[in-house]
């Protein structure tokens, strides 16, 4: 017996075995009902379904899908893989499912997550997660890669237009998008998805650490929000930060140490201990343990399948 996860980020897609290690796993492009539409992010899980359990033989399976909180989508996506002629038992659920999965699974503690999006999840002691941020690009997803790259964007245009100081970000962004000017830097990022528009993070970095005023400004104030919003899972959650487990996951914080240390820095005034970095492959093994525990009625994890998302 072996229960299938998928991870469906917002530009990346990894799947995995429960247990851990009973099968290689892989990865390929996202899967964004809310950027794509339902139908063509259906069509795409089918594909990454097929490419992950070829023979279709796993026990049950969990994909955890960006975007995928609205129960009416979840219903929507989960019968277009059925009609696909998948049998096997499936649960699509929220992607902040398997990340608090993965980091979570077995007691209290927190995750705090920044990819293209973001979010905290906290465990209380009963098992009930609380989640704060990740409420999507336009209304959150505070210190995420699309977040920090937006507010360098938005730096720009107050640059250009002479209502914000000078910065090395204008010649930096302008080439990175193929945007004609700084001031239709705006009208470019509106055509693009999140992810592509998270995708020149790193050269903001650079910016920062070439000693860009503004580009330091802006790392700080999206991590100061991101802190803000940790703080308000582990509140909701009736827990303390001391000695709290406290986990990093999602792309940026994976890859990015500088601001790993930022952040670091931001939850300690809070006194928490020092964090450790979820793998790249953490939330799909948390969606796999998802099957695995909802397809055995195994509590409370059934239970966050059940329900679906947070």
């Amino acid at each position: 017996m072996a229960w299938l996860g998928l991870d469906c980020g917002g530009t990346t897609t990894r799947w995995a075995w429960w247990p851990a290690g009973a099968r290689p796993g892989g990865s390929g492009a996202g899967v964004q009902p809310a950027v794509h539409g339902v139908d063509t992010a259906a069509a795409a899980l089918v594909e990454r379904l097929a490419a992950a359990a070829p023979r279709r033989d796993a026990t049950a399976a969990v994909c955890a899908i960006a975007g995928a909180g609205d129960a009416a989508i979840r219903a929507e996506l989960r019968a277009a893989v059925q009609r696909a002629g998948v049998t096997f038992p499936l649960a699509i659920v929220g992607d902040t499912l398997a990340a608090a999965a993965g980091a979570l699974g077995d007691g209290r503690g927190v995750l705090v997550w920044s990819g293209t999006g973001s979010f905290a999840v906290a465990r209380g002691h009963d098992g009930t997660l609380h989640r704060a941020g990740g409420r999507g690009h336009l209304l959150g997803d505070q210190g995420s890669g699309y977040d920090l790259v937006r507010r360098a964007a938005a730096a720009v245009v107050l640059a250009a237009d002479g209502l914000g100081p000078e910065t090395a970000l204008t010649d930096v962004l302008v080439r990175a998008f193929g945007a004609p000017s700084p001031q239709r830097l705006g009208a470019v990022l509106q055509r693009l998805s999140s992810g592509e528009v998270a995708a020149p993070l790193p050269q903001v970095l650079a910016c920062a650490a070439a000693g860009d005023a503004v580009a330091d400004q802006v790392l700080d104030d999206g991590l100061d929000a991101l802190a803000m919003v940790a703080n308000a899972a582990v509140r909701a959650a009736g827990l303390s930060w001391t000695a709290l487990p406290t986990t990093f996951g999602g792309g940026v914080l994976e890859q990015a140490e500088p601001l790993r240390a930022r952040l670091q820095q931001r939850l300690s005034a809070f006194g928490a201990e020092p964090a450790r970095v979820a793998a790249a492959v953490a939330a799909a093994l948390g969606a796999a343990r998802l099957a695995h525990d909802w397809q055995q009625r195994s509590e409370p994890i059934c239970r966050w399948v059940d329900d679906g998302a947070l």
